[in-house]
């Protein structure tokens, strides 16, 4: 998608279509939306015409509506499009982002350009305007196809995006909010490419590679160490490789690092000592194991690698946004499948900090394997950690597709993460580390149970067990199961992968 500047009027434009907003009204006895400066300006040119078709129309401008309207004459785009906004006191910048994102699918097939004036009415920065349109458009545009025939390809390609600007600072700023949206998006995509591609194609060792070519592009900054099965074993992985076994795929252990220059850190004093550790659950199919899931619950299991997707995701772009700090990001990557060398319930895996884990239940096995990439994290000095996992069905009942389960034992990263969160418009809810709890995941033959003796607060008792292996140190937990996978199209993205979490690591980062 292009983007392009023009000093011209919207009327003035050469593009397939126009876009102008309105806010919802919600006085009684007037009229039913309040249009924007965009609005007027094109209006006044049509003699009030599209006032009176959106009156007629009943149109409302309550969030993602859309009036469609054809101009007769004076105007070199043949559609204006009138976009709701909802009501001016609820607007959030998520509202703009998600609008565009349903209109980029509405014109889909339909127009290869569009033109827009900045809804500046909102209050919001310009460079902040211009990065939620273009990650709407780019993010509501996307499809995953490779796997279409060449003729249900066929159709309009939205690709030019021409933005009417009139002061010279203004251009610049949008030009700065562009880039960044880019960046986030092209991010954002490709971690739902990964969580889109069958199972069968993006194996743990896909990953790897994926990995080593993204260290590949930025030797500078960015390292990567790739263990197998042997060097796991000799880290003392057994909780990771225990899971692993059950599978003819050989399973990866994935270690990207990223380092500022030093004189950028040592610029920033006390930043340079931080080290962020992001470790993502990496299942690349789980089938349960012997604990077998049903058929309806196994059918879009190649997307328990979502937490693997963030990873690689935030690190294919991290150059690009420079954090002044260290990041490592940590993948253990491993089916579970089934098999005569399965775990059973009633066995134990040793984790790399040496607690002993009982499996009781093999379909909870993305905490299994996780413990060693907590464990891994610590003795590789992180001062902060943040997990991604699609852990729990749980967190799903109490929270919705939509929402991650946040839990976090330290409060300024918990706070950070939950801004980071809003202005990236990924939805998340504070739940507690109830202490008490812990009792629940205890084991009579080994130091914790990989599932507790109750049937409730799964999502909690989830989290619990994962703080047993990060000793400490400043951590978060996002459960992601929820919104990491769609099961319908949503405003920003179509049934699969989401890309759910990596816009809030990059706002962390940034």
């Amino acid at each position: 998608m292009e983007f392009e500047f023009s000093r011209n009027p919207l009327d003035k434009i050469s593009a397939d279509a126009i876009i102008v907003f309105a806010f919802e009204n919600t006085k009684e006895n007037a009229q039913k939306f309040i249009p924007l400066d965009s609005f007027l300006a094109v209006d006044k040119k049509l003699n009030s015409a599209l006032t009176k078709t959106a009156e007629i129309a009943k149109f409302s401008a309550k969030r993602g509506e859309t009036l469609n309207f054809y101009p007769q004459e004076n105007f070199l785009a043949k559609l204006i499009v009138v976009v709701g906004l909802g009501k001016k006191s609820e607007f959030t910048g998520d509202d703009l982002r998600r609008v565009m994102g349903i209109l980029a699918r509405d014109m889909k097939k339909k127009v290869t350009s569009l033109a827009l004036s900045l809804p500046s009415e909102t209050s919001l920065a310009s460079l902040f305007l211009a990065q939620l349109v273009v990650e709407g458009l780019i993010l509501g545009k996307y499809e995953f196809n490779k796997y279409k025939t060449k003729e249900e390809k066929i159709g309009k390609e939205l690709s030019t995006i021409i933005f009417s600007i009139t002061k010279n600072q203004e251009a610049k700023n949008v030009e700065q909010g562009i880039e960044k949206a880019k960046i986030y998006s092209q991010a954002t995509n490709l971690a739902r490419d990964l969580v889109n591609e069958q199972a069968a194609i993006a194996t743990p060792t896909y990953l790897a590679d994926l990995a080593l070519s993204i260290a590949q592009k930025d030797k500078k900054h960015i390292v990567c160490k790739i263990y197998n099965k042997e060097q796991a074993e000799k880290l003392g992985m057994g909780a990771f490789l225990g899971v692993a076994r059950a599978s003819d795929t050989p399973p990866k252990f994935i270690h990207l690092e990223y380092s500022p220059d030093k004189t950028h850190s040592a610029s920033s004093g006390q930043a340079k000592k931080e080290k962020l550790a992001i470790v993502g659950k990496g299942i690349t199919f789980d089938s349960g194991g012997i604990n077998v899931k049903h058929g309806d619950s196994m059918q879009d299991m190649k997307m328990d690698m979502s937490g693997a997707a963030i990873v690689l995701a935030v690190f294919s772009v991290i150059s690009s946004i420079k954090p002044d700090f260290s990041v490592i990001g940590l993948i253990a990557a491993t089916p579970n499948l089934i098999s005569g060398k399965s775990l059973l319930p009633g066995d134990v895996v040793k984790a790399m900090n040496g607690k002993t884990i009982e499996i009781l239940n093999t379909d909870a096995e993305g905490r299994v394997t996780m413990a060693d990439s907590l464990s891994y994290a610590v003795k590789q000095g992180a001062t902060r950690i943040i997990d991604f996992a699609t852990l729990t069905g749980a967190v799903m009942i109490a929270l919705g597709t939509e929402i991650t389960g946040l839990f976090a034992n330290n409060r300024q990263l918990a706070e950070d993460i939950r801004k980071a969160a809003v202005e990236a418009g990924e939805k998340v809810w504070e739940l507690p580390l109830e202490k008490e709890y812990k009792e629940l995941n205890k084991s009579e033959i080994a130091d914790v149970a990989n599932i507790p003796n109750t049937r409730y607060g799964g999502a909690l008792t989830a989290a619990l067990f994962l703080e047993e292996f990060v000793d400490g140190k400043a951590w978060a937990h996002l459960d992601i199961a929820g919104p990491a996978f769609a099961s319908k199209s949503g405003d920003l993205w179509p049934k699969g992968g989401t890309g759910h979490g990596v816009r809030t690591v990059l706002n962390l980062l940034s």
